[in-house]
């Protein structure tokens, strides 16, 4: 009660000066004219939105300096441990009773609790992550970490972030557990999917992938996946469907994903995930999307697969349709028939050099004789022989050492990640 009279006072007593100086501006230029008192008026509110938001930024730049000092304090007591924990080249995981003995060392105050306050447990998980992001921890030393994040309860402070924090929190708390590789409740991946906001749906599907269960995959077949799909998707489904293989678990069939989506840009997606991922088994299952389709980018990409994952059975098919497609889509054809290599398409390639004024595509015409094997570069050596005029700049390319180094077909298209980062190990 105390306190209560004490806040009404000092209200009161503000309210008082403010009601007397609002009243003495009001009645000194309430006979000035009407311009006057616009202007005034003006004055009087920037001043003090400036006193407002310099009071802001005092109160920020104080709460941020005493973040500061509380990381650094943070940091001189837990970095030797977490050093020790991630880095120590120990042959074997360390006990929780290990790493208490050390934290309980590494406390000067003596604290009962390790991490006492929800700040001090948002900090550990920065000054970890951060760690955690230069040098990746081998596995033993996984186990070890996940065993210093247990006795410290990151795992259920993450949780609870996940479940009751603002946007902004849920979001970090969600990355960092998907970083840390701790266990997911699956009743927090099916809450957040629900979520309106696209980025939480998205961290929460790409959460589920690396569940056990095909069953937490049907994001995928969602219309709002369909109509939403991007680059973003790609790259991380990507890394997910690698950290799920690398896991040993079985990956979904893509081709079937591929058949359930309205969205060419996202069949295209999922057709691409095939041949980095390996899937020759499912390519019977894009014959007839390649035949009901008219879309250029869906039937270059479903040529490269075939191409790149040597499915014979689609050559013929790739054959029939070459003279009804776009000079692009029938450079992606002529790539993935030398790439069958199968020995029975020469004359396809020969076709697609003589019967086009298009240079780029009888230059890959060209391109595909010479890596076609023995036969093909004997078929490249008789079509150079009989060139004469402007179709001899062709060859040019296939004999200059600077250029030649990009004549050949790369083999595959298996995926490898080009850097290892968190997402990948």
């Amino acid at each position: 009660m105390d306190s209560v009279s004490q806040f009404s006072y000092w209200f009161h007593v503000i309210k008082s000066y403010v009601s007397y100086y609002l009243t003495y501006l009001f009645n000194m230029y309430r006979d000035y004219p009407y311009e006057v008192q616009v202007a005034v008026s003006v004055i009087i509110f920037v001043a003090v939105l400036m006193c407002i938001i310099m009071l802001v930024m005092f109160c920020v730049s104080r709460s941020k300096a005493r973040e500061r000092r509380l990381m650094m304090k943070l940091k001189q007591r837990f970095s030797p441990v977490i050093n020790h924990v991630m880095y120590s080249g120990a042959d074997t995981p360390l006990t929780r009773a290990e790493i208490f003995e050390m934290l309980r060392r590494s406390n000067p105050v003596g604290n009962s609790e390790i991490l006492s306050k929800k700040r001090e447990k948002c900090l550990f998980c920065k000054i970890v992550y951060e760690r955690f992001i230069v040098d990746t921890p081998d596995d033993i030393h996984m186990v070890s970490l996940h065993a210093l994040l247990d006795v410290c309860g990151i795992p259920q402070f993450l949780e609870q972030q996940v479940n009751q924090g603002n946007l902004h929190c849920m979001v970090d708390a969600l990355n960092m557990m998907r970083t840390f590789k701790l266990y997911i409740n699956p009743w927090v991946i099916n809450k957040l999917v629900k979520s309106s906001n696209i980025r939480v749906r998205r961290l929460a599907m790409y959460s589920a992938v690396m569940s056990s269960s095909d069953s937490d995959l049907d994001y995928f077949e969602t219309d709002f996946f369909d109509n939403n799909s991007c680059i973003y998707d790609e790259i991380e489904l990507g890394y997910a469907l690698h950290r799920r293989q690398a896991a040993g678990l079985r990956l979904p069939n893509l081709a079937q994903w591929a058949h359930l989506q309205k969205n060419h840009s996202t069949r295209c997606l999922f057709v691409r995930l095939m041949r980095r991922f390996d899937q020759r088994e499912y390519c019977s299952q894009l014959v007839d999307l390649f035949r009901e389709s008219r879309h250029k980018k869906l039937i270059e990409e479903i040529s490269r697969t075939w191409g790149y994952l040597h499915y014979v059975d689609g050559e013929k098919l790739l054959v029939d349709s070459l003279l009804m497609q776009p000079d692009d889509t029938k450079v992606a054809i002529l790539h993935a028939i030398t790439r069958m290599a199968t020995g029975k398409s020469l004359d396809v390639l020969l076709d697609g050099y003589k019967n086009t004024t298009n240079p780029h595509v009888r230059f890959e015409a060209l391109r595909c004789m010479y890596n076609y094997g023995y036969e093909g570069r004997l078929l490249f050596d008789s079509v150079e022989q009989q060139a004469s005029g402007r179709d001899r700049k062709f060859f040019d390319f296939f004999h200059n050492s600077i250029t030649l180094y990009r004549i050949p077909l790369d083999k595959e298209q298996a995926y490898h990640p080009s850097v290892e980062t968190i997402h990948s190990m």
